[in-house]
């Protein structure tokens, strides 16, 4: 896991040291084990590293033989030695042990199809100077951010959007409608930033510039289709979801140096812990984070797991006087973001950096089984909740699995599952609360959804509601939310997160599942998501660890902001009318609403956490000298 960075002057002249050198150093967080540059004419590359395979050789920018082609990588390909086996078969010489080699020599076999065959989490930037050309990719999932402005007549990208904000002509007006979006979802969707002009290369995308600036996209080269598989039970798809997540720990689990595991007390990272367990001969480091606040607490269950797998377990408790590191999350997310779980993400992965470099984590498993309370929601909302069945019903329905399909037949009155009624229940506050926040002057900004979900929601036409909806969450919320939140978080620490549930092999096995085996409605009634994962935890675990409601890796702050609460002074002074710099852009008097109408039963903190942190981003970024 490292931090790149780089320039392209398109006019030729060569990339100074000057210009270089400091967004580099910018990024040591991500990569304190050294440092590489290489300028040649009008291209630079830097890199910052954090060593976890081939200590020695593995340093970067890293080129094939006669020089030509050079690459400065961020991430870990978890297929490299069967790529090199076939690299070697066809001519190419390795001089070192790293995957970053197979980059190289991909390129030069297969050209801009090679990142079709990497399997892993990766951003890369590619210089041929034989061909004059640049090659730009991010992984299927978008593990890896990269970010890139094509401005005054140069390419610049970087890991964090604060190295890019060196250059002295960076872009510094706000994009607009992405702010909407933020306070809309509470993130922002790639390709937008919240600075016109600099964008996020989006998942599964690659770009090509010249060293001219000619360009050839971004284009996407692989989407995920929800392809469900016939002819299976239950049992039968827990064992194939087993065996998938199997390998897929074995791969991730290739490294140089000790790894542990984040162990929230949930049923994903319950699971993955497992699979190590069973894999490695002594016990695995696990770390988990807990509150004072029961609500937000699962350190019992995250006990229980590691009781089962015979763990070394440590443990943190997270205060509310722990946003003192809010400015540093400020300067590395470098955009609003506003999922709050950033805070116990931050301390859980200082916490693990204390003992190992490297951890493996749970994330993505919702998104596979369809493991989100969002899902239920929009479940209900499709297919409306029908009368309670009879008793008898209820107890035959473990007597055979053929009931699955009956259960989950849609019902008469049927709803249409629209783009309007997803948003209703991934957002923070609805449409026309948003567009009240705006001044009058800015709300042209409060627009539809947003492309990101247009898109997606298009592309997943013809596809049942449960795989809409994870496959929306695929485009959108995991690689801009979940991923982004724990590549800052950890990466501030120079700790690399490895995600096997959030795998090629893995998220295709889960695209197969038929819609059945992944949501239901249980005995109650009620829908039930994630079954293989459920059926393949219950030979270890009881069913009142299993079958517990869903708690999530969030933070207190619904309490924290309630009138008492032990943020509550502090966001009223924050957010008072006349010195906070968010009323630019928003109402006083609608965001003074907001403010006193959150308590029972409105729970309105995740978009009183977004204004929160959006008025702390504002503050900094005014301040901010490049």
């Amino acid at each position: 896991m490292c931090g790149i960075a780089g320039i392209i002057n398109f006019d030729g002249r060569p990339v100074g040291e000057g210009v270089l050198l400091p967004m580099v150093k910018r990024l040591a967080h991500r990569g304190p084990d050294g440092q590489g540059l290489e300028r040649r004419g009008p291209v630079g590359l830097g890199h910052r590293r954090l060593s976890i395979i081939d200590l020695e050789t593995g340093r970067q920018p890293m080129f094939n033989e006669d020089g030509q082609v050079g690459v400065t990588f961020n991430g870990e390909i978890y297929n490299f030695k069967e790529l090199r086996a076939e690299l070697e078969v066809r001519g190419h010489v390795f001089r070192t042990q790293s995957d970053t080699e197979v980059i190289v020599h991909g390129w030069e076999q297969w050209g801009e199809a090679c990142v079709e065959r990497f399997r892993g989490m990766f951003a890369f930037a590619l210089a041929d100077w034989r061909r004059k050309t640049v090659f730009l990719a991010r992984d299927h999932f978008g593990i890896k951010p990269l970010y890139y402005t094509i401005n005054k007549g140069r390419l610049a990208f970087a890991s964090e959007l604060q190295a890019l904000r060196l250059l002295e002509d960076f872009p510094r007006e706000l994009d607009l409608e992405a702010l909407d979006q933020y306070l809309s979802v509470g993130y922002i969707p790639a390709p937008r930033t919240i600075y016109r002009g600099v964008a996020k290369l989006p998942p599964a995308h690659r770009l090509t510039v010249g060293f001219d600036g000619s360009s050839l996209g971004p284009r996407e080269y692989w989407s995920l289709e929800f392809k469900p598989r016939s002819g299976l039970s239950l049992d039968e798809w827990a064992e194939g979801l087993e065996a998938a997540a199997r390998d897929s720990v074995k791969a991730h689990l290739v490294s140089d140096v000790p790894f542990g595991a984040f162990l929230s007390g949930g049923l994903d990272s319950s699971f993955v812990v497992g699979l190590m367990a069973r894999e490695l001969a002594a016990p695995v480091h696990t770390f988990s984070i807990g509150f004072e606040e029961s609500e937000c607490d699962e350190l019992a269950y995250a006990q229980e797991a590691s009781r089962r797998w015979k763990t070394e377990h440590h443990v943190e408790v997270v205060k509310p006087d722990s946003l003192s590191v809010l400015p540093r999350l400020i300067e590395h997310y470098g955009e609003p973001f506003a999922d709050s779980s950033a805070i116990p993400t931050f301390y859980v992965s200082r916490l693990a950096r204390q003992f190992v470099p490297m951890v493996l984590s749970g994330d993505g498993g919702d998104e596979a089984l369809g493991g989100y309370p969002s899902y239920k929601s929009w479940m209900r909302w499709v297919y409306p909740d029908k009368p309670r069945r009879p008793l008898w019903k209820r107890l035959l329905r473990p007597m055979a699995e053929k009931m699955l399909s009956s259960v989950y037949a849609p019902d008469a009155e049927e709803r249409p599952a629209t783009l309007e009624s997803w948003r209703q229940r991934v957002s923070c506050l609805p449409a026309h609360v948003r567009r009240n926040l705006w001044r009058p002057e800015h709300r042209w900004a409060a627009g539809g959804p947003g492309d990101a979900f247009e898109a997606a929601f298009e592309r997943s036409r013809g596809y049942p509601p449960i795989s809409r909806a994870r496959y929306l969450d695929y485009r959108t919320y995991l690689p801009n939310d979940i991923l982004a939140k724990v590549d800052v978080a950890s990466m501030i620490h120079g700790l690399e997160v490895r995600t096997p549930l959030i795998d090629l092999r893995v998220v295709e096995f889960a695209a197969a599942i038929p819609p059945e085996f992944v949501m239901t409605r249980n005995a109650d009634g009620a829908w039930e998501g994630k079954l293989p994962l459920k059926r393949a935890l219950a030979r270890h675990f009881p069913d009142s660890f299993i079958n517990r409601p869903k708690q999530g890796f969030t933070a207190p702050v619904a309490r924290w902001f309630l009138p008492g609460g032990a943020l509550r002074a502090e966001l009223e002074a924050r957010l008072a009318a006349g010195r906070s710099g968010i009323y630019e852009y928003l109402e006083p008097k609608t965001v003074s609403a907001v403010i006193s109408s959150h308590g029972a039963p409105h729970d309105l903190s995740p978009m009183l956490w977004a204004l929160f942190f959006l008025d702390a981003w504002l503050d900094s970024d005014r301040k901010r000298v490049p």
